[in-house]
Parts: C-alpha cells; structure tokens; sequence
C-alpha cells in the first residue's frame, strides 16, 4: 500500500491572493503523473490544503488567505478533476498533519510502506508536513518509507528569501529526517522496483520465521 499527500495546492496558493505565485503551475504535470502512478498501483491519493478560520492566528504572520468558504481554499481546478476518491484535508495552520483525521486514517492504513509528498511550499508546508509524519510513523512503529518528489515541490522567490537556498536547506532538513529525495516519478518507479524487492523478501522471510523453512526460497534469489 501507497500514499500520496499532495500539499498546499490551493488556489490561493497557485492562482489567486495575496500568497499566489503562478510559479506553482509548473508542478502540476509531475503531480498528475505521480496521481496516475500511485492509483494505478492500488494507492490512496490526498490532498492537504489550507483552510484558515476568519480569525486564524497565523494571519498575524502572512497575509489573509486560503479562508473556508472562498475560492483561494479550493483545490486548484487541473487537480480539482482528478480529486475522486481522493480525501481532502484541511489545515488552520502550516503543518498538515496536525489535522487528527488525518493521523487517524494514516494509522488505519493497513501494510502502508510508503508515502510520497508533493506540492508547496518546500521549506514551510512541506517540510513541515513531511518531517512530523516521519515521527509519527516511528511512534506507531510503521516500517514506510517516505519519499518527496523534487519536480513536484516548489517555494516562492523574494528580496529577503531566496528560492534556490530555501529549496536547499528544506532538503537538507528532510533528509536528515530519514525522508528520501527523488527526481521524478520515473526515479520513484525505479526506487519502488527495487524497494519492492526488498520488501518482497523481507515478507517472505517473515512467512519462513512463521512456517516450515523449507518453503522459502534462497536468499540469493531476492539478490540480497
């Protein structure tokens, strides 16, 4: 089982408001490419967006946006189509997995081994979202790897934050927190070919340890 949280594209991220950068637009063909990937795989697709109460606190800190109830808290339209049988997942604050139903549903999850994170903003939202989850999983004791797809995050460009050195610094953090980097998609795939060997050998070992050794296969033949 695979999950896939998609963060933070709101129109009022994307296309509309004080905090909209069109930017973002560029990252939604390997965020559909990644939507496609982890259905066709069986996988449960997410989205974590921003839906502030009228009086958030965080709006002593930005702008006014992404308020319940406006067009700036919706998904934006391409991935609006594509949202069927998807969870949607409100936030009042940066960090997405603050949201207890989402906790919930990711400790409901049955055989989950991996997660991948999309979407914006990589050094707040993002990084956010992805390092409290990797913590979370370590105090259910869930073997899942966690990945973050490169071409699918982005963050904003301003005289006193430098795009280039924030998307640094957000992967740094990330990986430091055991949260892998990909390209792509296509290096997912590559990733879950050989993740998926491992964890098919993993599994048949366990089956050994539970029955008759006899019916597992050498070790040599998981290339391991």
């Amino acid at each position: 089982m695979k999950a896939l949280y998609v963060i933070d594209m709101n129109n009022g991220f994307v296309n509309e408001g004080a905090m909209a950068n069109k930017e973002y637009n560029k990252l939604v063909p390997e965020q559909l490419k990644t939507i496609e990937h982890v259905r066709n795989d069986g996988g449960v697709v997410n989205f974590v967006l921003e839906g502030h109460k009228v009086n958030s606190q965080e709006f002593k800190n930005y702008p006014v946006h992404c308020v319940l109830g406006t067009s700036e808290s919706e998904l934006i339209p391409e991935l609006d189509r594509v949202k069927d049988g998807s969870n949607i997942y409100y936030k009042n604050c940066i960090n997405g997995m603050l949201n207890r139903k989402l906790q919930d549903d990711i400790k409901a999850l049955k055989g989950l081994r991996e997660i991948i994170i999309e979407g914006v903003c990589a050094d707040l939202c993002v990084m956010d979202f992805a390092r409290t989850l990797a913590r979370y999983l370590d105090e259910l004791d869930m073997e899942t790897k966690i990945f973050v797809v490169k071409s699918a995050i982005d963050t904003f460009d301003s005289s006193d934050h430098n795009r280039e050195t924030w998307l640094e610094i957000a992967r740094m953090v990330m990986e430091q927190a055991g949260i892998e980097y990909v390209e792509d998609v296509n290096e997912l795939k590559q990733k879950n070919l050989s993740y998926g060997q491992w964890m098919d050998f993993e599994d048949r070992r366990t089956y050994r340890d539970e029955s008759d050794p006899t019916e597992m296969p050498d070790e040599d033949e998981y290339g391991v």
